[in-house]
């Protein structure tokens, strides 16, 4: 059973699936909130905003180095030449 959802490049990602799970879960909170569920707490924008931005950061900046790594990689092996090298 896998449990990790697949990212926009169809490989599994655990950054993607913290991210959409505590985005489903902050809002049921929030429409919990709308009807006025006893026992919910109140829906507190600071506290959600605080839970969602480290878990973006984290699969944003993720996105944005692997995409940074795969520009440089194709970069070098673009402008590099193979060199033969001699074993005297």
């Amino acid at each position: 059973m896998k449990l990790l959802l697949k990212n926009s490049q169809g490989k599994d990602s655990l950054s993607f699936t913290m991210v959409y799970t505590s985005f489903a879960a902050t809002l049921l909170w929030f429409i919990l909130n709308i009807f006025s569920t006893p026992h919910i707490r109140a829906f507190d924008v600071t506290i959600a905003t605080g839970f969602l931005t480290p878990l973006l950061a984290l699969y944003f900046g993720r996105r944005w180095n692997e995409n940074q790594v795969q520009k440089n990689t194709s970069t070098t092996t673009a402008t590099t030449e193979p060199s033969s090298s001699s074993a005297d």
